[in-house]
């Protein structure tokens, strides 16, 4: 099969689970569910995009989204294994009240119309680190991390390492092969399996 079969594989593979995904109805009555829909929404979200990115040539923002794709799996995943201990934790963290004292205290500051301050929004630390979150889950997720993460991640924070690549590229006037971009659109559409699953 040729590269470019591949890609138009993936492309076809991609929309048919967009088309399922997109129509599930999940009633949130729990905050596991209510999760479980808001994490499944933006796994929608990015693979679309990722599809628009790759026909668009922007092959490294689709490979950045598909990082983002991954940690969201293995979040998902990694709750999933012990919701009732890790889920609180996980929502306390990201500042989602879980019980009716926190949603009355959250409700109180959002009627007071004081603006708080990026620190207090968003933490300066993760609730879980994603390394020990793959080594927990085993498998192939301390691979992808050691491997695939590690790789998006230096094209993520601009790092040295892929500036060359990227100037060469664009001096050149360069497009990624069909390969690469089906790899993309692949991988992608594993995470969001992934997230579908959970």
């Amino acid at each position: 099969m040729t590269s470019e079969n591949v890609l138009q594989n993936a492309i076809v593979m991609m929309e048919k689970v967009l088309s399922i995904t997109s129509g599930i109805q999940l009633h949130s009555n729990t905050s596991w569910t209510a999760t479980v829909v808001v994490a499944l929404t933006k796994s929608n979200i990015r693979l679309d995009s990722i599809k628009v990115l790759i026909a668009r040539n922007d092959f490294e923002s689709a490979e950045i989204l598909t990082r983002s794709l991954f940690e969201l799996a293995v979040n998902l995943t990694y709750i999933a294994k012990d919701v009732d201990g890790r889920l609180p934790e996980y929502l306390k963290h990201g500042g989602v009240p879980t019980s009716s004292e926190e949603a009355q205290k959250l409700q109180e500051e959002i009627e007071s119309g004081i603006q708080p301050e990026v620190k207090d929004i968003i933490p300066g630390y993760a609730w879980e680190k994603l390394k020990n979150m793959c080594a927990d889950l085993g498998g192939v997720w301390p691979k992808e991390y050691e491997t695939f993460y590690r790789i998006v991640s230096e094209k993520t924070h601009a790092g040295s390492a892929t500036l060359g690549l990227s100037y060469t590229l664009l001096l050149n006037q360069e497009e990624r092969s069909e390969h690469d971009k089906a790899v993309v659109l692949v991988t992608a559409l594993e995470m969001h399996i992934r997230v579908a699953r959970v």
